[in-house]
């Protein structure tokens, strides 16, 4: 911001802009990107509650299979714990959507070469139950997080929120400012907020508004559980 302010402290953008266009454009600017921020912010933490359900899944798909058979646990866990790290070692928490993952088949075929019909007494039963139904929602709840990162602000969009913060930049900086310190430091105040605007935008469209990689906590505390830190 100093360097803004000492830009239009001394230099003048062009004859002054009658303030009706500033009104305008900062109505229209205000009302675009607040609907999509508003909507974007809304998608970001049903995106988080989604992901930390995920974990929750996989977390009680881990502890269930303890009471089928300790080598079941333990190899699911391996499992498990290979799909969180490849989320850390890429820092991309959606890149089981990005590439195919074969998480929830491996499970599937552990339980098929791990678990014998005659060998199932009471709680084991009811157990292997927990797990595959845990499956099937953890199915459902990937279904859920491919649908919400898909909706993104599309590019013609982007391209109306872009023309309308030039249209509102470019009228402010046409304001008068040359030598007057006061004015110089609100106009440049003014359009930094817009880029913190556009910027909190492209974050929240991104899914990267909060922790370096989304659900990072929960997935960590997943791990843990399997690593038998917690």
């Amino acid at each position: 911001m100093p360097v803004l302010t000492v830009v239009y402290y001394l230099f003048s953008f062009g004859t002054e802009v009658d303030k009706v266009f500033l009104s305008i454009s900062t109505f229209l600017f205000s009302i675009f990107t607040g609907f999509f921020i508003s909507r974007q912010a809304s998608r970001f933490n049903k995106v988080r509650e989604t992901v930390t359900k995920f974990d929750g899944i996989m977390s009680g798909i881990y502890r269930s299979s303890g009471h089928i058979a300790k080598k079941l646990q333990t190899a699911i866990g391996k499992v498990i714990v290979s799909h969180y790290d490849h989320i850390f070692e890429t820092g991309k928490w959606n890149i089981h959507f990005l590439e195919k993952s074969t998480t929830l088949t491996d499970i599937h075929k552990l339980l098929d070469k791990h678990v014998v019909d005659e060998d199932i007494v009471k709680l084991p039963n009811q157990a292997l139950g927990a797990v595959v139904k845990s499956l099937v929602g953890a199915q459902d709840v990937r279904k859920q997080m491919v649908a919400l990162h898909e909706e993104r602000i599309p590019a013609e969009q982007w391209i109306l929120i872009w023309f309308f913060a030039t249209i509102l930049v470019g009228t402010v900086s046409t304001m008068t400012s040359v030598g007057e310190l006061f004015p110089s430091i609100l106009k440049a105040a003014f359009v930094i907020s817009i880029f913190s605007v556009l910027l909190i935008l492209y974050r929240l469209n991104n899914l990267v508004f909060t922790e370096k990689i989304m659900g990072q906590h929960s997935a960590e505390d997943v791990v843990g559980i399997i690593e038998g830190k917690k």
